[in-house]
Formats: structure tokens, C-alpha cells, sequence
């Protein structure tokens, strides 16, 4: 009979962790997220495993996919339990997912080289220039919103979007780059560009990154992992892994 019972107690916490199961999708993100040596690192990726150990979770970095923007963004909005992270949270993807977080301060821009000078004031002086944004990021979004249309926005997309961009701005392809500034020229440095030559010209929207979960996920798994990450601001565990980034 006992024996029976730990059987029992054992099938249904197996079942239990399976519908709590979230199919997880980042992108290369630097300082947030990124693989180094064939591992996922930096500061997001620190708190999900934090939180993840917090709440005995069966899941661990391993299960997480390191993709692209628009691929794991359109997979979170398709796929059951799907989540990406690290998101910026803005007014016209609210309804799109259910929310946890903060996990990051950010500032979304438009970058160019200073050799050409540019003075941006207002958003109608955006239709002036070439204007350059990976697909599906909060970067074209804010664009889309200020008033530029999608066939004048150059999208690239895939691991190397980043790259593109910023080659694009060196060979006269566009003019600015749509980003969060922060990730942009982290990545630029890696890649060997001189980011010294490059400049902020106008800030688009100063927000936060978030846990972006399918907008159909149970409310109750929304709440444990908003409780855990709650619980860890509390406890100073996600203070120590914000400032190991900083």
C-alpha cells in the first residue's frame, strides 16, 4: 500500500510539472541573453535559472531555445505555454502575451554614424532617412507607431541581423538603425566594429524587458512566476546578478 501511494504521489507531480511545462525562446541578446562557448549567459538567462531553481521547476537552461527575433516571437505567440524572453513590454504588444517582470531597464533608439551629423527633433523628420530594424523587434514596432511605413523600414532578420545593420550604416545602405541601444553596440564592439564612430540620435521609448508568455497560458502559472521573481528581488538574489552585468 505505501508503496502504491509513492507511485501515485510520483505520477500525479509528474503530471502536475508537464502542464506547468513552458516551451522557453530567447534570442541572442547581449548583455541579457547570449551563448558563450556553446552556453546561454548574461543577466536574463541568470534570473530565469534563479527563478526556475526557486520554484523547483523540472526545467532547466537546457531547455531553452536559442533563436532568432521574429522566430521566437512568432513561436511564443503559437505554441501552448510558449514564452520569449528578454521582451520590451510596449502599449501595442499588451494584448499580444501575458506579462512577467520587470527584469531590465532599457532605451530603444536610432543609431547612426557621427560623420553624418544627424539632428533628429521630431518624429515627421523620420521620413527623411533610411531607416533600418530587425523584423518583429520592438525597434520597427516604434517605428510603425511614429508614423513610418513598413515598405519604407529596410528589415533584416536572423542571428546575424545586428551585423547587417550596422554594415548597412557603413556602406550607405541606411542611414539609421532601429535598436535597443544598449544590445546594439554590445554587439557591434563584439563583431569589430568602432562603436566610438556611432551615436544615440533619437530615443524612441525608454521601457522594460519582460518574460513574454502566450497570451493563452494559464493565469496561474503567469502568478508562480511572477511570485518567484518577486521573491528573488526580495531576497537580494536578483540585485547580485544585476550588477555582475553592469
Amino acid at each position: 500500500m505505501k508503496y502504491t501511494i509513492i507511485i501515485y504521489l510520483f505520477i500525479v507531480n509528474t503530471v502536475l510539472f508537464s502542464n506547468d511545462k513552458v516551451e522557453i525562446y530567447t534570442e541572442h541578446y547581449p548583455p541579457y541573453n547570449m551563448k558563450i562557448d556553446g552556453k546561454l549567459k548574461g543577466s536574463s538567462v541568470e534570473i530565469l535559472d534563479a527563478m526556475l531553481k526557486d520554484m523547483g521547476s523540472i526545467q532547466t537552461l537546457d531547455d531553452v531555445s536559442l533563436t532568432n527575433c521574429s522566430r521566437g516571437y512568432s513561436l511564443a505567440q503559437k505554441r501552448k505555454n510558449g514564452m520569449i524572453f528578454s521582451t520590451t513590454r510596449t502599449q501595442a504588444r499588451e494584448p499580444l502575451f501575458k506579462w512577467v517582470g520587470p527584469i531590465a531597464n532599457v532605451s530603444v533608439g536610432l543609431i547612426a554614424l557621427k560623420s553624418k551629423n544627424m539632428k533628429i527633433k521630431k518624429d515627421s523628420d523620420l521620413k527623411n532617412y533610411k531607416i533600418g530594424a530587425v523584423l518583429k523587434d520592438v525597434g520597427e514596432l516604434l517605428l510603425l507607431e511614429r508614423g513610418v511605413l513598413k515598405k519604407d523600414i529596410q528589415n533584416v532578420s536572423g542571428n546575424d541581423a545586428i551585423n547587417i545593420s550596422f554594415s548597412k550604416m557603413v556602406n550607405n545602405r541606411i542611414d539609421l538603425f532601429s535598436y535597443n541601444t544598449t544590445v546594439a553596440f554590445a554587439n557591434a564592439k563584439d563583431q569589430g566594429f568602432d562603436t566610438s564612430k556611432y551615436e544615440i540620435v533619437y530615443t524612441l521609448k525608454d521601457g522594460q524587458l519582460y518574460f513574454a508568455f502566450n497570451k493563452n497560458t494559464d493565469d496561474k502559472i503567469i502568478k508562480k512566476w511572477q511570485d518567484s521573481l518577486d521573491k528573488i528581488k526580495a531576497d537580494g538574489t536578483f540585485e547580485k546578478i544585476i550588477n555582475k552585468y553592469k
